[in-house]
């Protein structure tokens, strides 16, 4: 079988290695924690590129290329720039049924890579199984391959349908479990987690639902009859416990979910996994960690903290210019990069007075004075106020 060529290629191979260096150099490292665990394909086809990069016109291989580099970082600070090029353009790009395979069977395999390591926005329910924004990254590359075969190969489209479905139904499941915690345990470790799950799951089903508008895919189809806005109430086929996940996520996590712009600037970050940033909303733990890892590897440095605590003050303030505090993720990394260095007046002593001021009054300085404890046990009755009243 001849290999598929690609004509009009995008970011060339090379510049894609470097990008992917630029944000998560870990993964070109040696043995380190990306090593653990099994399915790190992603893994083997950077480093092989790095090595010899492959031919951008072949098609199978740039695919390839491209789905790794997507993987290894969209949790990350600064993901590459590959979204539409994995989710429709090259699909596009196949001419002949027999190019088709390939690329599918890499996207199932895209299912099994462990995204460990390479994200910290996931979240395993009591018995293992896992929510992740990583799944709604394979939800529209699987769309991108559903919107292919019903245009080039219509023998594949049962087989793609019943993938996405059984995804979805995974989906379900898992949410299911976290809120079924959450209600015999209400807490703040099982609202986190049930929450985590909320966020993925709104982030994974936005996705899928995307992709139907981007393809094109008529109200006709059989799968978008199934799963179409399935976390809306108006849907062809609503699913309750997203139904009301959604209905959390507007009410408590919705103003976190943005693209952390303010923190793509302080390079210091993309240094090591450990510094990956979780779902957001809930970050003493992470800016605690950034402190107490940091210093203790000689990761992070005066200036690199210095660099960070500006980009969370200036970022929350352009996050809430109104005053109404609706976004409080960042102000609750800087409490817990305060509580990690031991006190507020640490923290403040990283700060040119133009931006000191604003840890000194108004609203910052209500919001770093809750403690973690007070701040997540508010969140515990909010949410208990919704799902179980």
């Amino acid at each position: 079988m001849s290999r598929p060529v690609l004509r009009k290629p995008g970011i060339a191979p090379g510049a894609l290695i470097e990008a992917v260096e630029g944000t998560a150099p870990f993964v070109f490292d040696g043995p380190n924690v990306l090593e653990g665990g099994s399915h790190r394909g992603f893994l083997d086809i950077l480093r092989q590129a790095k090595a010899s990069p492959p031919d951008e016109h072949d098609l199978w291989a740039y695919f390839d290329l491209c789905l790794s580099a997507h993987v290894a970082t969209v949790g990350t600070f600064v993901p590459t720039d590959v979204d539409l090029a994995i989710r429709q353009k090259l699909w596009k790009g196949i001419q002949a049924e027999s190019s088709f395979d390939p690329m599918w069977n890499r996207v199932i395999e895209m299912g099994t890579w462990n995204e460990v390591g390479v994200s910290a926005r996931l979240v395993f329910t009591p018995s293992g199984l896992k929510l992740s924004g990583h799944q709604g990254e394979w939800f529209s590359v699987a769309m991108g391959a559903y919107g292919c075969a019903r245009r080039s190969n219509p023998h594949r489209i049962g087989e793609i349908r019943e993938e996405i479905e059984r995804g979805l139904k995974l989906q379900e499941a898992a949410l299911t479990e976290l809120r079924e915690a959450f209600v015999a345990a209400p807490g703040p470790e099982t609202m986190k987690r049930y929450l985590s799950g909320v966020a993925a799951v709104a982030h994974n089903l936005g996705d899928l639902d995307r992709m139907f508008d981007a393809w094109e895919i008529e109200d006709s189809d059989i799968l978008k009859r199934r799963v179409y806005r399935s976390g809306h109430e108006d849907a062809r086929q609503p699913k309750p416990v997203f139904v009301e996940a959604g209905r959390v996520y507007q009410a408590l996590i919705a103003s976190e979910n943005h693209r952390n712009f303010a923190l793509r600037g302080p390079k210091a970050l993309r240094k090591s996994p450990k510094f990956l940033l979780p779902f957001g909303l809930f970050l003493d733990d992470w800016g605690r960690t950034l402190v107490q890892e940091g210093a203790r590897s000689g990761e992070l440095q005066e200036g690199d903290f210095r660099e960070i605590i500006e980009a969370l003050v200036l970022g929350w303030k352009k996050l809430n210019p109104l005053s109404i505090y609706t976004s409080q993720g960042y102000s609750r990394a800087l409490a817990g990069m305060a509580s990690g260095f031991g006190s507020k007046q640490v923290l403040e002593g990283f700060l040119p007075q133009s931006i000191r001021k604003d840890l000194v009054e108004g609203g910052l300085k209500t919001l770093l004075a809750v403690s973690q404890e007070t701040f997540e046990k508010k969140q515990v009755s909010r949410l208990k106020a919704m799902i179980l009243t």
